[in-house]
Order: C-alpha cells, then sequence, then structure tokens
C-alpha cells in the first residue's frame, strides 16, 4: 500500500532550496594576466556545455583574431591582410581565456546617450542595473543596440611567427566605423579586472553589426545624443540545489564529516549538464528530503533503486552514497517512478516521481532517434535546445510542482 506523503512535509524541505531572484552565471576560463609570450590554450569551445543561448568572448586562438558567441552562434573574425577583416562562424575554435555566459531571456530598458567612450558605457550600464535592482557585486553580461555614430574597433593579430597571420611589430589591426547599426556585447564584473575585463575597467566590450559581416572589440566610442537599448540578463526565481550530507571521515572512520553538495558538483561528476541529471537531483532532493527531515542526509545509509538512464544513475550514486558493493545500488525498469530510496535505520522507502505533462513528450521522442543514429543534425540542434529550454525550466520552478513523493509500504 502507498500512501502521498504531506504536502506540509514537501514544502518544509523544499521552502530550503529556494533563493531569491538571480542573474545567469557569468563563467571564466583561463585569464588576460596569464597568457604571457606563448597565449596557451586554455578552452575549446565545442567542449563548453549548454550552447543554446550562450554569450561569450575572448581572443581566437593564439591571437589570430577575435571570438564573440551571440545567442549561441560563435563568430569568429581575423584580420590577417591590411584593412580587411574576415568573420565567419564554427564551434571548432580555441581560446586562450574566455568569458560566458548562458542567458536565455533578457530585460529590456532605455538608455540615453551619449555613449562617447567604453568608461562611460561602464558607469551607464551600472547605473542604470543598480537603479533597476542588479546586484553590482555579481558579474553580468550586457547588451546595447542602435545606431553609433562612430567606433574605433581592434581585431588582434598573431605575435608569434609560427601562428597564421603573423606580421613583426603588428599586435592589432584598427578599424572605423561611422554610422553602423549593430550591438554591443559586453561582460561586467567588479571582482574580474585582469580575468576577463582590463587591469582598470569593470568591462570587456566587442561590437557585432547587424548584418554579422563585421566583429570585434570596441576601442572606442562616439554616439552622440541617439537614444539606445540596453538589455540585462532577466533575473529567474532559481531554486538552489545544494544538500547537506553526512559522511565518514576517513575509509573506516566514524560519520561527523558534515558537507554541502550541490548540482555542480554533480555536474563534475556526471561530466556535463543535461535535463536528466536536473531531474534526477531535483528528484532526489525531495525524496531524501523526506526521509531526513531531522538533519543531514547520512550517505552511508540510504538505499536506492534507479531507473537505468545514465543521468538518473550517477544522481542515484552521487547524491545517496549508495554502492553497488554493499548491497544498496540497483538499477530496474520496474519501478514505478524515477527512484525508491530507502532509509536504512528506519526501513522507510519512497518512490520520486516525475508529474505528467512537466517534460515534453517530443524530447522523449527526438532522444530515442538520436541514440538509434536517425536524428538529422538539425533536428539534434533543435534537441538540444529543447532540453536546455527543459532546464532552465527545471531550474525556475519549485520542484513540488514538478514532482511527488509517495511512501512504499514493506520495500524490500
Amino acid at each position: 500500500m502507498k500512501k502521498l506523503i504531506s504536502i506540509l512535509s514537501i514544502i518544509v524541505f523544499t521552502s530550503q532550496f529556494l533563493r531569491g531572484q538571480t542573474v545567469p552565471e557569468v563563467y571564466a576560463v583561463g585569464a588576460m594576466k596569464d597568457m604571457g609570450n606563448t597565449y596557451d590554450l586554455k578552452v575549446w569551445l565545442d567542449t563548453l556545455p549548454q550552447k543554446s543561448h550562450l554569450y561569450g568572448m575572448g581572443p581566437y586562438d593564439r591571437m589570430k583574431g577575435e571570438i564573440t558567441v551571440v545567442d549561441g552562434k560563435p563568430f569568429h573574425a581575423s584580420a590577417f591582410e591590411t584593412g580587411k577583416a574576415l568573420v565567419g562562424q564554427s564551434w571548432d575554435i580555441r581560446s586562450p581565456f574566455f568569458v560566458y555566459s548562458h542567458v536565455p531571456k533578457w530585460e529590456a530598458f532605455d538608455l540615453d546617450g551619449p555613449l562617447n567612450s567604453v568608461q562611460e558605457i561602464q558607469e551607464k550600464v551600472a547605473a542604470l542595473a543598480e537603479t533597476k535592482g542588479y546586484n553590482l557585486k555579481e558579474p553580468f553580461a550586457f547588451r546595447i543596440t542602435g545606431q553609433f555614430d562612430e567606433m574605433t574597433i581592434h581585431i588582434v593579430t598573431p605575435r608569434n611567427p609560427e601562428v597564421e597571420g603573423y606580421k613583426p611589430d603588428v599586435k592589432s589591426q584598427k578599424f572605423t566605423s561611422k554610422n553602423e547599426k549593430g550591438q554591443l556585447i559586453g561582460f561586467y564584473s567588479e571582482q574580474h579586472q585582469g580575468i576577463f575585463t582590463g587591469s582598470k575597467s569593470f568591462v570587456h566590450v566587442h561590437f557585432l553589426k547587424d548584418d554579422q559581416s563585421f566583429m570585434g572589440h570596441l576601442d572606442k566610442i562616439n554616439s552622440g545624443a541617439r537614444s539606445f537599448t540596453l538589455y540585462l540578463p532577466k533575473r529567474e526565481n532559481h531554486i538552489k540545489t545544494g544538500m547537506r550530507v553526512n559522511d565518514t571521515d576517513f575509509s573506516k572512520g566514524r560519520l561527523g564529516n558534515v558537507q554541502d553538495i550541490d548540482l555542480n558538483d554533480l555536474v563534475k561528476f556526471h561530466g556535463h549538464l543535461c535535463d536528466g541529471l536536473v531531474v534526477g537531483h531535483l528528484a532526489l532532493q525531495e525524496a531524501l528530503g523526506e526521509l531526513y527531515q531531522d538533519g543531514p542526509i547520512d550517505r552511508t545509509n540510504t538505499r536506492i533503486v534507479s531507473q537505468p538512464s545514465p543521468c538518473l544513475t550517477d544522481a542515484a550514486i552521487y547524491d545517496t552514497g549508495a554502492r553497488y558493493q554493499f548491497n544498496t545500488f540497483y538499477v530496474s525498469k520496474d519501478i514505478d517512478g524515477l527512484f525508491t530510496v530507502q532509509r536504512i535505520d528506519t526501513q522507510k522507502a519512497v518512490t520520486v516521481r516525475m508529474n505528467q505533462g512537466v517534460k515534453p513528450g517530443e524530447i522523449d521522442k527526438l532522444g530515442a532517434l538520436a541514440v538509434k543514429g536517425v536524428l538529422p543534425p538539425c533536428e539534434l540542434d533543435k534537441l538540444r535546445k529543447m532540453e536546455d529550454d527543459f532546464t532552465e525550466t527545471l531550474l525556475s520552478t519549485d520542484p513540488k510542482n514538478n514532482f511527488t513523493v509517495t511512501e512504499t509500504v514493506d520495500f524490500k
């Protein structure tokens, strides 16, 4: 016999995992100040997770040009010939340092000119963002669209004779653009000087022309008294994904090593962020919260049966501490839910399910074709975007609306 766990107990637990409005996280790989003279490559863009709605920038390869990613489109610009810039698109590119953020939604605000320097852009973005309630101590991406009277833009060129495009004593090419329509893509941070902003600046700004024929790093600007639109990342009521767990202090030790784990830790264990991993983690938060209302989750005291998905089984092992060799981890297609979890000392067991209608049905349909290797490339891109959007939905809605936990009596 099964009984529905009281809604009250679920709310008590999940309320620990709700947090206030936040902007999408900004990530940095490598650093400006650490490039030295070799410009060692720190990131291959094709390895970045969740490319949908990705915004980012950095040098192209070993200073062969500039990279700007705009809403999941990776642009790279080179200027090997005097007065000539070439722009292409590819994920198969590398960078010695790179800053990026996933921004699925933006909030638009009116921004009055003039914008007559990069410093003025920094000041006006900061002032408007603070007025609108953004935390300036938290890095964020931004965009400014409109027509710009005059700009000076550079594209870096190689500094090493072994790199294609090298010219002695030439470190960049400067271009002057007048009355161009396009957008400025930037990152604001008061904590990353020398990482992805200059040593005396809080912003790093690139320009992309509307027809995508030109792109580069903004040096100077003269906008006149025009009006512009400033886009700031839409703040979401994301849920907190942390759990407090209790482990032993060494291989033969005693309990008492209390620590916090969260979704980011699980992503490192699994290898990438995906919708299946998020489903598993959030479902287990609900189930474990019901079993351990009295304190941290004892990862030596938990048994679990998981559906066979690699995403779900990785979440099961990492979050609960269950192990096959300890007779506490099982995989079965026959359970009526995502997981059945048991607290060994009390023998209490619960099953957690995802509610009907939460996951778009087309994800599973296209996913089955992808597994068979018969999904066309364009449909594969569509599937990836759908999964990324589903991940955002899960991370911005209360888990109690997406999952149901029921007690499983006499579980063996």
